[in-house]
Order: structure tokens, then sequence, then C-alpha cells
């Protein structure tokens, strides 16, 4: 062999840009001549680097010099034939044997220099004549020359076929070793243009090739080996790649079928490099030749299966070629139409029983197979490949699950293919029908096996011993479940995916096949999605399986429990489907004995689940065991209410959700809620049951660890716990909360308003307060849920501040309770136990130290506001409380303490509260505990209370009119306690008269006080002083606003209140109505003088004339014009005062006529000042009546001149026989009484001259008018009665008798009076014929009367009258009714319906079994009182208006009133709403008038009418002056200026003393 056989040449390699034909360039060390070294074969090489290969390229293709394409610098560099010729001379004969060896190595170069020159035929002359040194030299160099000229004369472009074939086979025959491939690839590039002019060299171009790859692949693994650390790639890698992509053109460009033996060598060739080859352009060329082999022809069976496993190991080796492997998969599996090339695909998914442990390419091969598979799958067109039956490939897919990786995460990884395969195989629409119509018979244990569970055979299970061969899942209740943990986050999300699939098409397929189904998402419950997992659950209730009669119910229902609710690892939302299939389970069964047995052996440890925490399962679960647990023994049930309680406690992120929100409605536990619902369920029947419940909502309630919403579900039953008189437990559905609802802006119309009223920079404000960092640890809630707080239910005073939560209550809002209460009380569930018979009781001491401890520790601001809005309320059902004095008596020192140390907490920032709206809040609970005020001891409580009160009128904003409110309630519960602290209570109110939203409240107490002595026993004068002074303080405000406002509107701005108690709204005045804006005002200015009037009045007779002098100065006032004015209400007051100053008696009574002595009666009237005088004289006698009318009442007195007898020698008069009369003539006149009582013989001035008025048909007219009017206001009150369960207006007006309570309230609101012949004004009830019964009440003070129309003593005549208008157009005509309400319903407006009707007082009897005196008696002798009923000892007592009116009463809000002070309490009520109503019912139009007021407008009108007739008696004497001219004296009228002088100790006119000195005037 010659010395360079084998041997490898030394090169230098460098990256190249890329080559227009996609080669890269190689460096390589030009050989030496042989001239130059020495023949011996340890002569080293020349290494020093010449040109690059792609520069010895480009200089054979592109000459220098020379630029463009290659076939224009030929056409422009061409010899000339001549110069063709000679250069064909000169080379051939270089290159001719007899030449020296480096002769001719030199001429090979130039001709390698010049050949493209050169025409075809030189071309072919010169490779004739070089052919010996390219193929058959020994010489290095002259082969490498050779070599070199091969590769230049393949780039021309004229040659001829004979030539470019005869460079073909010197190009074959070139190399020397593996060396020289390199430059084979180019030259056979460019001989074929790249491969695109190859066919004429077929089939021995691909032999060639077939064969240039492997010397190709063995060099350039030889060049790995040897360049190791070496980044960039050799020659022989780049020539590799070069023939790779070659013979991928080559293939492509011929249009010719690859004969079998020629594509399954270059097949082979290219197998193995995919194989061996570890570079990343080995697989990209190698694949794209086998795709364009694959594409041209059919694969030989000989190849078949060693190429795909070749392609799925690339598929899965090299990712970024998966998509070209896959094609070529894609035509290989698509021509083998037979499914034997799917086959031998299937086969790399297993190996055989002895090799399971497979080598690492066999797992890629495996891995690539199920890409492949999941690539067909997933596509959505059909690719045209022959699918092989459904259960050969679950088969395969099997077989790969059992393949030993040697490694878990190995295992894991084939096993999330094998996952992702099947799910794209069920999910394919393409291959639906394939799919339903294929046995499923391997399903469950792929799935079971992929999911690395392993399904166990074993006997049946004991608790499954019972179920039958016939059951569909038979199988399954067989086989035991046994978990892996190494199922990663992708085989759960593949198996997701199957489930979703299946359950996709769970409907189209058989009975036997959905069975299957079920085995396997019961096997993958805990991994598949809830929606899916549900269809097993759906198959059984669809087939009856767990329902009677079906022979194996009781064991599916097991199997549904243990393997669908129990296992915790299964998702929520599947078991809450089990649960609910369960639930259904028992609704069917639970009217059979026997079967409901059964199915609590099952199914009651579902409750006693011990690691249960989510909490939508817990809310499902506890409403599902309320269902079945009610009849369950008791032991039972304690076990069950013990775990309530501790579901109630867990909160955090419910599962089922799959939503971690902040809102507080995902955090809802609805055990609280089923709780509830159990005890109105128990609470009929089972009392002991209801008792234990009650206790366990309280616990829970009590804890502050629960969430809020939980807590207050609880809270919503144990606020609407009432009983009734008998003690008898019951809920109520909807409590009297609105209004303090409302306070706290928590219904949606005051939320709504105290928006409207937020300016954009409150809220602006608003929001940075909410964004500042609070502290203090009450109220601070968890960040994670904003309703839930973190504070304990007990923490320290100083931190008494809230965090602002989401608002969980509102009214109107969901219902409060989960179903309707019954509607009758219990009959075995009581409020306090008896000794006999023995009787639960509800644990109501421990209710009321859960609220007491609420209000003093605060805590949660959800769970403190709705105690603070609820329990009034229950409050007032004192029947409930009566028999826990101590409990109560705890409460209200707490309320006081807080109230009067200031200690209130803070409401949240943001809710718009302050600490006066709390305070509000505590005022109302203080106001109910009034009415137990019987039971507290010592006295000291009561006046604790009382200062409690008074406290709030000054201390906070919000709260003075609820203290009013309470504080008039106490001048009738508690006047020993008002008297104690009355001057403060005064100084108080007299602090605030500038708060005009308050002033018809403070002078209504006022006016109320005034008609309780016993609250007032103390008083003294500086104190009557402030009340008087409050009052004209009120009538300045008032007649301010009238003066500003102008006296010809009459319109009387003022703010409407709100329907809340203590509480006033301040909308824009554009937003009320007109009416409310006008007359509150007058009723305040109507109020200020019914003070004045009772006050005055209340004061002792001895005190009055004190007072008189500063108030008759301050009712007059002074307009616009500095002109004092004096009103005609002030005129009345004071003459009230002038009427009652000095007098106490009481209102006289018209005396009998004198005694008839034969003498003449005389009678004469005037108007003296603001008064009629009447005096009737006997003429012989001068016994006389007199009657002085004035407007305030009318006095009748006596008047009887005590005349002797005259003496014996008294001579007779003479003036009988003078006047020529014979009837004996009158011995006085009423004049002379007038003078006797009126006058002396000082001057009177002309403008107070009494006024004679004659005796004529209008003055007599007028005097009858007069006398009809009152002398006090009179006012009408409708006193109804409601019986038990009565609700329509025809049946309530029907009833003939009330109660014994009713009656008693009734005597107590007035006096019973006979209406026939009745004096006073019976307000329309017939006084002649008893049409409207025999008697009815009244009641009348020095100021005001009432008659009250009660329907039960009026005639009921249902035969001829069905709907009683008779006791209707009394009743119905009525502003003001009082209700007296047994029906057992809370009273509705509008009940009777009519236009009048405005204000309804509703009184309602809270009947209790015990009197606060024996209360307290048996309490101390440690023993429970038994006694006997007392009927109705307490009324709530609440006004309600209709909607147009303003609020007008303190009774807005319900009050609790003792019996004792009920009839005062309410009477006042009426009056004043009377009072209201007629002011409100003139707002159309005119002003309501008093009736003192109209007593006085007569008197006015008859001095105004006779002001200017008197004449004088002597006007026939001279200067006397005429009747026409009233004897020269001038008339006067008021307002007119007068002047006068002193004399003779009166007053005289000037230039008129003669007339002021005439009495005869006005006599």
């Amino acid at each position: 062999m010659h010395l360079f056989a084998g041997r490898r040449r030394r090169r230098q390699s460098s990256p190249e840009p890329p080559f227009p034909t996609g080669f890269v360039g190689h460096r390589r060390a030009m050989p030496k001549n042989p001239a130059d070294v020495s023949p011996t074969h340890n002569k080293p090489v020349d290494s020093s680097p010449g040109p690059t290969f792609t520069e010895r390229v480009r200089s054979l293709a592109y000459p220098r010099g020379n630029s463009g394409s290659p076939k224009k610098n030929e056409a422009q560099n061409a010899f000339t034939p001549d110069q063709d010729s000679a250069f064909k001379l000169n080379i051939v004969a270089d290159l001719s044997n007899v030449r020296l060896h480096k002769d001719r190595v030199k001429a090979l170069r130039t001709a390698s220099t010049e050949i493209l020159k050169c025409s075809s035929g030189t071309v072919h002359a010169i490779l004739e004549a070089a052919q010996d040194l390219a193929t058959t030299s020994l010489w290095l160099d002259a082969r490498d020359a050779g070599l070199a000229l091969l590769v230049a004369t393949a780039a021309h472009i004229a040659l001829d076929d004979i030539t470019r074939m005869k460079l073909f086979e010197l190009i074959t025959k070139s190399a020397v070793d593996h060396s020289s491939s390199p430059d084979q690839v180019i030259a056979i590039d460019k001989l074929t243009r790249h491969g695109r002019e190859g066919s004429f060299l077929q089939p021995r171009l691909f032999y060639f090739i077939s064969e240039l790859l492997s010397s190709c692949f063995i060099a350039a693994n030889q060049s790995r080996v040897d360049k190791r650390s070496t980044s960039s790639r050799s020659e022989e890698e780049l020539a590799l790649a070069s023939l790779l992509s070659l013979l991928a053109n080559l293939v492509a460009y011929d249009f010719r079928v690859i004969e079998e033996d020629v594509s399954s060598r270059l097949l082979t060739r290219l197998i193995v490099i995919c194989n061996q080859t570890m570079a990343e352009s080995d697989f990209e060329g190698a694949i794209s030749a086998i795709r364009a082999i694959v594409d041209q022809a059919k694969v030989p069976k000989d190849v078949l299966k060693p190429l795909i496993d070749a392609l799925c190991y690339t598929s899965y080796h090299k990712e970024k070629l998966r998509s070209e492997a896959q094609a070529c998969l894609d035509v290989i599996l698509v021509k083998y139409e037979d499914l034997e090339a799917m086959k031998l695909l299937l086969r790399n998914l297993s190996v055989p029983s002895d090799e399971r442990k497979a080598a690492l390419p066999f797992i890629r091969a495996l891995r690539g197979a199920l890409l492949q598979l999941g690539h067909i799958y997933s596509s959505d067109q059909n690719l045209g490949i022959a699918v092989p039956p459904f259960d050969e490939l679950i088969e395969a897919l099997r077989g790969a699950a059992t393949v030993d990786h040697g490694e878990s995460s190995k295992n894991q990884t084939t096993l999330t293919l094998i996952l992702e395969t099947t799910a794209l195989l069920i999910k394919n629409d393409n291959f639906v029908k394939t799919l339903l119509d294929s046995n499923w018979i391997c399903m469950d244990r792929v799935i079971g096996q992929v999911a690395d569970v392993a399904v166990v055979e074993q006997e049946t299970h004991q608790k499954y011993d019972k179920i039958k061969v016939s059951s569909p899942i038979y199988q399954f209740a067989c086989s035991t479940e046994i978990e892996s943990s190494s199922v990663t986050d992708e085989m759960e999300q593949a198996l997701q995916s199957i489930c979703r699939g299946i359950s996709d098409i769970y409907s189209k397929l058989t009975l036997e096949k959905q069975t299957i189904v079920v085995h396997v998402l019961l096997f993958l419950g805990k991994i598949a999605d809830p929606e899916v997992l549900t269809i097993a659950v759906d198959y059984m209730q669809d087939h009856r399986m767990v329902f009677p009669p079906d022979e194996n119910w009781d064991s599916h229902l097991r199997i549904l429990a243990d393997r669908g609710f129990y296992d915790t690892s299964k998702h929520p939302l599947y078991r809450l489907r089990a649960l609910k299939l369960i639930s259904e389970v028992y609704e069917s069964v639970k009217d059979e004995p026997e079967e409901t047995t059964i199915f609590s052996q099952i199914c009651f440890p579902l409750v006693l689940h011990a690691e249960e925490s989510d909490l939508a399962l817990i809310s499902r679960l506890t409403g599902f065991a309320c269902k079945f647990i009610v009849d369950t023994d008791m032991k039972a049930f304690d076990s069950v209410l013990e775990r309530f309680v501790d579901f109630a406690a867990k909160k955090g992120f419910p599962r089922s959700t799959g939503i971690r929100s902040d809102l507080c409605e995902a955090q809802y536990n609805a055990t609280s809620s089923h709780l509830v619902e159990l005890f109105l369920n128990c609470l009929p029947k089972q009392p002991e049951k209801a008792r234990k419940i009650y206790d366990s909502l309280i616990t829970i309630a009590a804890n502050s660890e629960v969430l809020t919403k939980t807590r207050l579900d609880s809270l919503k039953l144990l606020a609407r716990i009432r009983c009734d008189p008998g003690g008898h437990v019951m809920v109520v559905s909807m409590p009297d909360t609105l209004g303090l609802a409302a306070l706290l802006f928590r219904t949606e119309e005051s939320a709504n308003e105290r928006y409207h009223l937020s300016t954009t920079a409150n809220r602006a404000l608003l929001l940075e307060e909410i964004s500042r960092p609070r502290s203090g640890r009450s109220g601070v809630n968890d960040s994670s849920n904003r309703s839930q707080s973190n504070s304990r239910t007990r923490s320290t005073l100083g931190e008494q501040k809230f965090e602002q939560p989401s608002p969980l209550w509102m009214y109107p809002g969901p219902n409060g309770l989960p179903q309707d209460p019954p509607i009758s009380p219990s009959h075995l569930l009581k409020a306090y136990t008896t000794e006999e018979p023995p009787q639960t009781a509800a644990n109501l001491p421990m209710w009321l130290s859960l609220v007491t401890d609420i209000l003093e520790y605060g805590g949660d601001w959800e769970i403190y506001s709705y105690v603070l809005v609820h329990l009034p309320s229950q409050l007032t059902n004192i029947a409930l409380f009566a028999r826990y004095i101590s409990q109560v008596e705890k409460l209200h020192d707490l309320v006081v303490l807080q109230l009067q140390k200031n200690k209130i907490f803070e409401p949240p920032v943001g809710t718009g509260l302050k600490k006066g709206d709390v305070a509000l809040c505590l005022y109302h609970i203080l106001t109910v505990l009034i009415g137990y005020s019987g039971w507290f001891q010592p006295q000291k409580k009561t006046d604790s209370t009382v200062h409690a009160f008074l406290i709030g009128i000054g201390m906070w904003d919000r709260t003075a009119r609820c203290c009013i409110h309470a504080l008039a309630l106490c001048c009738h519960e508690l006047p020993r306690s008002v008297d104690k602290c009355l001057s403060l209570i005064l100084t108080k109110i007299s602090q605030i008269i500038s708060q005009s939203h308050l002033a018809m409240d403070i002078l209504e107490f006022l006016v109320r006080l005034a008609r309780l002595p016993a609250a007032y026993q103390s008083i003294e004068e500086d104190q009557l002083r402030t009340i008087f002074g409050t009052c004209i303080g009120y009538l300045h405000q008032y007649r301010g606003k009238r003066q500003i406002e102008g006296d010809t509107t009459n319109s009387r701005s003022a703010n409407r209140l709100s329907n809340i108690s203590g509480e006033s709204f301040l909308p824009p005045p554009t937003e009320l109505p007109i009416e409310a804006r006008k007359e509150v005002p007058e009723y305040v200015y109507t109020l200020a003088y019914h003070t004045i009037t009772h006050w005055f009045l209340a004061i002792p007779i001895d005190d009055r004339s004190k007072h008189v002098g500063w108030i008759a100065k301050n009712l007059a006032w002074k307009d616009k014009s500095g002109n004092e004015i004096f009103e005609e209400q002030s005129q009345v007051t004071l003459d009230m005062m002038h009427r009652t100053a000095y007098l106490d008696l009481g209102e006289t009574s018209k005396p009998s006529r004198p005694p008839d002595t034969g003498g003449k009666i005389i009678e004469k009237m005037w108007v003296i000042g603001m008064s009629i005088v009447t005096i009737e004289t006997n003429g012989t006698t001068g016994y006389t009546h007199i009657t002085k009318r004035q407007a305030s009442g009318t006095t009748f007195s006596l008047y009887h001149p005590a005349y002797d007898d005259l003496p014996a020698h008294h001579v007779g008069a003479s003036n009988q026989a003078t006047s020529g009369r014979t009837d004996p003539s009158p011995r006085i006149y009423p004049n002379h009484v007038l003078l006797q009582l009126n006058s002396t013989i000082s001057p009177m001035p002309i403008p107070t001259q009494p006024i004679v008025l004659p005796d004529d048909v209008h003055v007599k007219r007028a005097i009858s008018t007069f006398d009809r009017i009152d002398t006090v206001d009179g006012h009408k009150a409708g006193v109804i009665y409601i019986g038990s369960g009565q609700k329509e207006e025809r049946e309530i007006l029907a009833n003939d008798k009330g109660s014994k309570a009713f009656d008693t309230f009734l005597a107590g609101l007035g006096t019973r009076v006979e209406l026939q012949g009745a004096t006073f004004n019976t307000q329309g009830l017939d006084r002649e014929s008893n049409l409207d019964g025999t008697h009815t009440y009244a009641w009348r003070d020095r100021v005001t009367e009432i008659v009250y129309h009660v329907p039960t003593m009026m005639p009921t005549d249902l035969e001829h009258d069905p709907q009683c208008t008779s006791k209707k157009r009394h009743t119905g005509n009525d502003f003001v009714n009082i209700v007296f309400n047994e029906s057992g319903e809370p009273f509705q407006f509008g009940t009777f319906a009519s236009a009048y009707d405005l204000v309804n007082i509703v009184v309602t009897p809270e009947k209790i079994l015990v009197r606060p005196d024996a209360a307290r008696s048996a309490e101390k002798a440690g023993k429970s009182w038994t006694g006997s009923l007392e009927a109705c000892y307490f009324f709530k007592v609440q006004v309600v208006c209709d909607p147009s009116l303003p609020e007008i009463s303190p009774a807005a809000t319900a009050k609790i009133v003792s019996a004792p002070a009920l009839p005062g309490y309410v009477r006042q009520l009426a009056i004043h709403a009377s009072v209201f109503c007629l002011i409100w019912s003139t707002r159309g139009g005119g002003e309501y008038v008093s009736s003192w007021r109209s007593r006085l407008r007569e008197i006015r009108r008859l001095r105004e009418r006779y002001a200017n007739t008197a004449t004088s008696a002597n006007v026939g004497y001279p200067g006397m002056g005429t009747a026409a001219d009233r004897g020269g004296a001038r008339s006067y009228v008021d307002g007119d200026d007068w002047k006068g002088t002193h004399a003779m100790g009166g007053l005289a006119e000037g230039g008129h003393f003669l007339l002021s000195l005439d009495f005869t005037r006005w006599t």
C-alpha cells in the first residue's frame, strides 16, 4: 500500500458564511510538490493554511476579477476558438506522461484555473489527459490537484452529457480516503446543479451517495472526537450536512420513482445516522432526506420498522425536529393502509416481558410513538391514516404503562404521555364513531395503571358483603383503591382531560360502556373535574341504584358514601354532588321506618366526619343533617349538635369555588342557618332538642372566632325569640326594628339618603380616612375577610374603635330566617321553668349575658350593630325576661354606665356614623328598660336611669330628642326620679332651644309634665321662670321667622322630621312637601302658648301673680316698624291669667233666676274691655245676676245689695207721683250695679268707657253664638278594640264589648258620662235619643276636653247595618284613633280606611304571669314565681301616622308602659296628636283657631260694631251735643293715639274733660 494510504491529513477549519448552495466552506492544507518533499512517509506535510475550501470553490465557479453569475462570467471570459485551441494543445502537452511529475501537477493547477473558459471539447481532452493523476496517482499532491480540477470542471455549464458522465466517473474514483469526501460532495453538487440535474446519472448516483453517506458520517464522527471542545463545525461535518441536503434535492427533483433497493440502501444509511448521531445538524439533514424519500416512494418493508423506530426516537429526542419527524410518520402510515405501519408503531409501546427495564433509546422511541399517536389524534382534520381498533390502542397504551424506566420520574414522563394520548384519542371528533363502536373492557384497568393506582383483586369488602353479582358496579365493590402520591400535575391535568372527554360522549355510550366510565370516574375521583365526576353519581341516580326497591340499594348507598363523600381527597364539588344524591335518598325513605333506620346507620357518620374543613361542604352537610336528625335519639342528636358547633367555627376559602375571593360572601358557613332551621322544626314538638339548639346558637354567636355571617345567622334567630303571656316561646318573622336600622343606615332608603347627602369633598375625605392605617385591636378584621373580626368578644374598654366592615345585613334584604317560623307559640318550650308540671325552658339568662358582653366589650361591628338595633324590640316583650331580673339589671347598669361615663364605642370609619349614633341606640335600649323599673331595687337605679337621659340631652347631637321622649315616659313611670332631676332637666332644655327641630318635643314634654304634679312636687320659682322663658324663646323664634317671611304668605319653613325616633334628616327644602315645611312651626307656636297656660295654672295660687308681669311683658312683640303687637293668642293667654291669677275654684255655673217678688227683671249688656258683661237685676229687690263672658271662660256671679229697712220716720219717695205713672217704678237698675262695681266719680277716658249693647236681635244672636263656643279646646278620638285574630274593619267595628284589660284602660282614659241631655260638646254623639249609645268616656281639665268615640259602647245592628257605618261615621271622621290591639298580629295602618284617619295610637297588651313586686319577693326568697296570670300589666304603645305626616309623637318607636301609667300617657299622646291634626287640616288655607281665640273674635266684633253708638243722657242740654255726634265725643279704634291728663283720680281726655265725667254716656 502507498505510504499515504489511510493517512489522515491535518487540517484547520474556521467558520464561514453560508454558501449559496447551502454549503459552508472548509479550510484545508495544500499538499507539497513531490520535488519539495522527501518520499519517506515520515516527512511531515506542510500544515500552513492555504485558501479555504469555500474560496477554492468560488475561485473555480466565479474566477477572480469577475463579478456576477457564472453564466455571465463565462460568456464574457470564454476563450476565442484560437485561444481555446492553443490552451488545449499546451495543457494536454504538459499533462503528457512524458513530462516530469511536478510539471504535470503544475499543468493541472493551471487547467483548474482556466477550465471554465474552455470549450466542452477542450475540457474533455484535458480530463482524458489528467485522469491518471486524479484517480490512480500515488502522489498526494497530484491526486489533490486532480481532484481540484474535477471540482472546477463540475461547475462548467457547457459540458455535454458525455463529458459530464466522464467527469462523474472520475469523481467517484478520485477519493484517497474519507478526507476526500468533502471535495467529492462539492463536485457532485456542482455537477448536478445542486441536485436539480442528476437524473441522467441514476441509479449510479444514489449508490455512490449511499456509500458517500457512510464515509462522510464516519469522517464527521471522527472529527467530532478529535476536536471535542471546539464549538465550530469541521469540514467533515459540513460535508455531511451538504451531502444530506444534496440527497434531499436529488430525490425531490427526480420525478422517477426510486427503486426499492436504492431507497432501502439510502434509508438504511439515514437510519444509522439518526440512531447513532448526537449532532443536531445530522438529525436535521437526515430527517429532510427521509421526508423526501418517503414522499417519493413507499418505504420498503425491510426498513419499515427501523425507520419508524428512528423517527419516533427523533421525534421525542429532538423537539425542534418533531413536526418533521411526525410528518414523515404520517406519510408512512397513510401509504400503509393495511395498518402494518400502525401496528409497527404500536409495537414501540411495549417490550418483551423479560426486558421490562428498557434501554434509553427504546424509551425515547416509545415516547416518540406516544407523541405520534397524540399528533394523529389531536388533529382536527382527517389525515387519512388507518386507525386501529380502540381496544388495540388501549391495550398498547396499557402495555406502555408497564415498561420499567428505572426511575420513577422517568416513568412519570411516559405515563403523562400515555394519559395525554388517551385524552386526545377520546376527545377527537373524527374518531367518535370508532370510539363508540369499540369495546371498552380495558378502559378502567388502563386508567388505573396509568394513574399509578394499583387495583388489587380481593374478596368482597366486608362493608359491601351484601352486594349481589347482578350489581353493575360489583367489580368495583370487590376492589380496593390504593392511592398514589406520585401523580404529577401534568398527569393530573391529563387525567382531567380524559374525564372531560369521556363526559362529552357519555350520553352516546351504551349502558355497558357507561358502567365502565363510572368505574373509571370512581377510581379518578380525587383527580377528575367535579363536573365530570358527577357522571358517576348521576349514573347511580339515573339507574336508581341507591333507591329502594333496588336489591343492592343499601350497599350502593354505602359505596356512594365511602367513595363519594367520605374520601376527603376527592374534589369538593364531587363530594357535594354525592351528598345531594344522599339527601335525595333520604327524602325517598324518610317515611319508611325500616329504610330510614338503614339509611341512618350508613349516613350518620357523614355528620361526624372529623376532618371536614371546606365551607361549602360543611354548609351542605349540616343542611343535610338537619333533615334526618330531628327524629334521632337524644344521644345521637347531642353528638351531631356538638359537631355543628365545631363546624360553625370553620372558616377559610372554600375549595369548591376555585376562586380565592376577598368578599365575605365567599366566606360563608351556613351551619348556623341550618341550626336555625332545625330549631324551627323542633320547636313545636321537641322542646328539649330545641332548647339544646338554642344553647348551641348562643355558643356560636358568642364565639368571636366564628365567621361574622355565621354568627349573624345565629343572632337573627336569637333576636326574634318572643313568648306569649303564658311564657310559651315563639319566633317572629320580622322584628319591629326598621327605625333603628335606618338610624345606622341599614335600610336601603336611609343608605341612599346618606349617599345623596354626602358631598364630593366628604366622600374624598372618607376615602382618605379609610385608607389611613388604624390602630386598636377591637374590630381589626382578617385581611382575607373584611367581615370577619379577629378580635375577641371581650376586649379592653380603652380600645373602642371598629374597622369598617362590609355590610352583611340590611333591610329589606334576604329573609332573616331560612324558613317561616311556626304560626303558633310552642306549648312545650317556655321562657322559664315551672315546678308543676315540669317544663323545658330556653336559656334566656345565657342570652342576656351574651348581649351584655357584646355591648360591654364591642368586637365585630356587624355583630355589635345588629344587637344595638334588635335588642330594644326584643326587650319590649317583657314576659320573655320577667323571670330574669338580675340579668336585666346587669344590662341596665351597663347601659347606664356607658352613657354616664361616655364609654361609647366608635363606629367604623366610612360608615358615616358617630359615637352619638351608637349612644342613641343605647338610649333606645334604656328607654325600653324603663318598663322594668318596677323590678329594680333600690330607688337609686331609677334615679340613674333619669340621670342618663338627662346627660343625653346635651352630650350628643342626635340623642336629645330620644332622651326627651324617654323623660316624657319617665314622668309617668318614674315621677319621683324626674322630680329629683327636674332642675337639671329644665336647665338642659333651656340650653338647646336654638335647635328648632327639638321644639315640638320639648314643648310636648313640658305640657305633659305640667299635667303630672307628682313629677314636679319640688319645683321652684326659678325653674318656673326657666319653663316660661323656654316658651317665650320659641315664640320669639316663630315671630322672627314670620316677620322675615311676611305675614301675607303665612308660610313657616321647617325641617321635615324623619320617621326615626331621635333622628332628624335635613334634605334640601325642595325635597319636602310644602305642608311639611309650613305646619310644624304652627304647631310649635300653639304648643308654646299651651305650655304657658298649663304651667301658669299649675302654679300655686299664692304665687301666680308673681309671674304675670314678666309673662305679659314678653307676650308682646314689635313688628318691623317698631310697633308693639299683642297677638290674639297672647291676648287670650293674658285673659286666662286675668281670670285665674287669684281664683282656683274652677268654673262657675249660671244660678237660677232670682226669687219672684213681683219686681221686674231688668237686663242690660255692655262690652267692657275684652269682655261682655250682662247684668240682670230685680228692679224691686236689687237681686242681680252678673255674667261676665271672657275669651278664656264665662263667670257667673250674684250681686245682692244688703239694704236695710227704712226708719219709721223716713219720708216716702215722691218720684211716682212726679212722673204721673200708676205702676210701681223699679227701684234699682243694672246701670247702678255696673257703676258700683266698675266706676267712681273719677273721669274715665273715652277709649276705655264701656260700650252699651242695644237690646236687639243682632246682639242676642251674637251672644247665643258666643255661648255655643266651648270655654276649653275640644278634641275627639276613637277608642277601638281589636279582638283575637281580627283583621277586617267590619269585624272590628262589630265588637260590642272588649276585654277586661280594655275596660280598665278605657276607664283610665276619662270619666264615664251619660250622653242623653249632656251639656258639654259630645263631638257629634247623639244627646237626645241614644242613637250612639247611652254613655261614653270623656276627660277635661281647665284648658282641654277630649271625648272618646268608643264603638263597643255604641249600638251594634249587623242585620240592618252589616258594615257598621253608624259607628264608622264617628271613628271614620276622627283624626286620631286609639287602637287597643289584642289580635295577636301587628296592626297595619290603613285598616280603617278614611281620609281623616291620620294618627293611630296602637296599644298592645304585654301580658305576663307575674307582677314586679311579686317577682321581687319570690327572687329574694330564692323561689320561682308560680302565681296566676296578671292581665296586661304592661303595654306596648306605638304611634303610627299617615305617610304624609311628619313624626309627631314620642311614641313613634314602641314604648313599654305599665298599666297604671298607660291611660295618662296615651291620653296625652291623643291630645297632642289631635292638636297637630287640627293644625294640619288647615294646611290648604287659613289657620287653626282655638276656642278661646274664637270667643275673643266674637267680643271684638261687638266692640267694632257698637263702639261709636253710645250717647249721653243729657243731649237736651245746651252744649251737650246731639245723638248723631255722640254728644261731641271722639270715636277710637285699636292703634289710635290718646292724650289726656290725670284728674280726680282718673284720666280726662284733653278738651273733653266733662265728657270723661259724664258716666251716663256708657251706662
